[in-house]
């Protein structure tokens, strides 16, 4: 699926993964570091309290030997100002653990001290954290167990405290700082979304380009080089494009004179076959007049006549063969004009019998921008040929239908002829190329030509015995 994908749109989204995936862990390390940071706040601040709470009663206590049972009468209500002062309960237990006095009345948690707790407890082990989740908040909090010494460094208490952890503000703090992450994030996936898409079809520009070049290449076409200064990976393959063109440009050259040579070779070689055809009878009549020649008959008149209209009619069929080749070689300019082609189908149509050719329309005005010459030449030469198909033993049934539409005019020629055979169907626009012992074979070659010169086009359908149709279409380019 990925690889149907355009390689731009493959580029920006590569990209974007990877803009996404930076911010992603860039999102993780941040938090894991922000939970860092508020564990390590949480203890320090712990312990500073801790620090602050164990100082004030050591002053308290230590100023002179406290023995145990002094300590609640030398704390008094002092525990409750140092309470509200640090915001934390305090609690004190004698050395086997029972409730000696605290800010608040005990319950069944805080009236004695764990025994786990007290068996740990020791000189060397003297400060225990426990932490507790608190059964009203579900919050976590630590309670701290510690010795208080007297001067001698005897235990003279224990001191609990418990703190809780301030997670209402942490979370609170965590949603702010998340809610600004996901909106800076948020601006730099949309700034680099679009650097990337910039990026990408930038990249691949002169890639499209070189695709473009390359599909509209052709011999006869005058491709361009491409101009391309910069030095990556794309500049090979601009290289080997315009070094392509190159030789492209040299071999069509050389492949169009040669076409051109061959093109003027083999007209000229129809020029020479079409004109000895007439020469040949003339030579013979000529000769043939030579031999029987007699200065004293009587006829001699008439012969010459004879011979003289034959002359003349070999000479116009050489003048019509040449006047053909001609035609072919070179099309006359156009001349268009906006007519009225039902019209201009009429004219071409009255220098043939009436009684065997009728028109095919459904409006009396078609306007067409053509040039009506070239157009009376086209229907001339298809009514010509449809009359010719024709043999002698049937009558001429030969229709001229004309249609449109909003952009083209569509003409369709159709007779009841013999047909044009399958065999030959492939050639019968070819020039040169005639199913009659006396045509040059130029006509339909120049039919299409000029329908081409109007970017249309000329097809025929075909069956042997019963005539043809031929269709041409004319856009309107209006």
């Amino acid at each position: 699926m990925y690889k149907r994908f355009p390689l731009s749109l493959r580029i920006f989204l590569v990209m974007i993964l990877v803009v996404v995936s930076t911010i992603f862990a860039m999102g993780l390390i941040t938090f894991y570091q922000y939970i860092r940071i508020a564990e390590e706040y949480n203890n320090k601040k712990l312990e500073r309290k801790e620090q602050l709470i164990i100082e004030t009663f050591d002053y308290l206590l230590s100023n002179r030997n406290t023995k145990p049972e002094e300590v609640k009468e030398k704390i008094g209500n002092k525990i409750y100002e140092i309470s509200d002062i640090n915001n934390l309960d305090i609690n004190f237990y004698s050395l086997d653990g029972k409730f000696i006095l605290g800010n608040k009345i005990p319950d069944t948690k805080t009236n004695f001290v764990p025994k786990e707790i007290l068996k740990n407890l020791s000189i060397s082990n003297d400060r225990i954290e426990v932490v507790h989740k608190s059964p009203y908040t579900g919050e976590d909090y630590t309670s701290v167990y510690r010795y208080i010494y007297n001067n001698d460094y005897q235990p003279i208490t224990i001191i609990n405290f418990p703190y809780l952890h301030e997670e209402a503000f942490l979370k609170k703090d965590f949603y702010s700082l998340l809610y600004r992450y996901l909106v800076i994030m948020l601006i730099v996936l949309m700034i680099s979304g679009v650097f990337s898409w910039v990026f990408s079809q930038t990249l691949t520009r002169k890639i499209k380009d070189v695709a473009y070049r390359l599909s509209d290449m052709g011999a006869l076409t005058h491709s361009r080089p491409i101009l391309y200064n910069y030095i990556d990976e794309i500049s090979p393959l601009v290289k080997a494009y315009n070094s392509m063109l190159a030789k492209l440009k040299e071999q069509t050259d050389a492949l169009v004179k040669a076409e051109k040579d061959n093109a003027w070779q083999e007209m000229a070689r129809q020029v020479a076959h079409e004109i000895k055809n007439p020469l040949t009878p003339m030579r013979l009549e000529i000769q043939n007049f030579q031999r029987r020649f007699d200065p004293n008959d009587a006829r001699i008149k008439e012969k010459l006549n004879t011979l003289i209209r034959s002359l003349i009619q070999q000479i116009d069929t050489i003048s019509s063969i040449a006047e053909t080749f001609s035609d072919f070689a070179k099309m006359p300019l156009k001349k268009d004009e906006k007519l009225d082609i039902i019209k201009i189908a009429k004219n071409s149509l009255e220098i043939f019998p009436s009684q065997y050719i009728k028109i095919d329309t459904l409006e009396e005005s078609i306007i067409l921008t053509i040039d009506p010459n070239l157009l009376n030449r086209v229907l001339t030469n298809l009514i010509k040929n449809a009359f010719q198909s024709i043999p002698e033993n049937r009558i001429p049934e030969i229709t001229v239908k004309i249609r449109q539409d909003v952009r083209r005019v569509y003409f369709s020629v159709i007779d009841n002829g013999n047909g044009v055979p399958d065999e030959i169907q492939s050639k019968i626009f070819t020039p040169q190329f005639s199913t009659k012992t006396s045509g040059s074979g130029l006509g339909l070659a120049i039919t299409k030509k000029l329908i081409e010169e109007y970017n249309g086009s000329i097809t025929f359908v075909s069956e042997e015995g019963n005539g043809s149709i031929f269709k041409f279409e004319i856009p309107k380019n209006e």
